[in-house]
């Protein structure tokens, strides 16, 4: 170094490295502001996903106390006592509206549902699909009575996928992030299937059947 520059450092040591000092200072400070402006943007985007989470969980939730709502028309069953079914089966009207109300409450929240709950989901509907296909010409005033016959499945497609949707409130929520959107949203087809013959509706249909043809018109 030439012996200028070593007689200037010497004489302005200190003006130097309060320089140096001040610079390194400085970029500290933009490194850790810098820092600090990435894991806000971090946190904002886990809190999006949380909120549209629990959003679209909830809807779920919801839909899963319509399922197991029970109502009555008043009348008797067979062993004298009130009859009870599914209150979304009081009518054809009643049955439609709730079922266009599950298909656009569970398409809006989709991406955000954990896996479990979106082939949860997409059981339910197969079932109330194959139920829309048996009631599709029956007058609606013999919903009621029909709907009586597979009471229980109502209940327990509730418990299952009111389990499935709590789930997330249990362990995914701490998570914040999204299972794989390339996982498959349904059952394999043999559980569907499983699990389908194993209803009341699929068990029962020669009754259901019956039940059409006896009540009076």
């Amino acid at each position: 170094m030439p012996p200028e520059i070593l007689q200037f450092l010497n004489a302005n040591a200190s003006a130097v490295f309060g320089l140096l000092g001040a610079l390194g200072g400085g970029v500290l400070s933009f490194v850790a502001a810098l820092l600090l402006k990435q894991r806000d943007f971090r946190l904002q985007i886990r809190s999006k996903i949380v909120d549209r989470q629990i959003a679209a969980h909830e809807r779920i939730l919801q839909l899963a106390q319509d399922l197991r709502t029970m109502g009555s028309l008043g009348t008797l069953d067979t062993d004298e006592e009130i009859s009870r079914g599914p209150i979304i089966l009081l009518s054809k009207n009643a049955f439609e509206d709730w079922f266009t109300l599950f298909t656009e409450q569970q398409l809006a929240g989709s991406t955000w549902l954990t896996t479990g709950t979106k082939r949860e989901v997409a059981f339910v509907q197969d079932y109330l699909g194959t139920l829309h296909m048996h009631l599709v010409d029956v007058p609606s005033k013999k919903y009621f009575d029909l709907a009586q016959l597979i009471r229980q499945d109502f209940i327990d497609l509730s418990s299952r996928l009111e389990k499935t949707a709590f789930a997330f409130f249990e362990t995914g929520i701490h998570r914040a992030r999204l299972d794989s959107l390339s996982a498959w949203h349904k059952y394999k087809r043999p559980v569907t299937e499983r699990r389908l013959a194993n209803t009341a509706l699929v068990q029962k249909i020669a009754a259901f059947k019956n039940a059409l043809r006896e009540l009076p018109t």
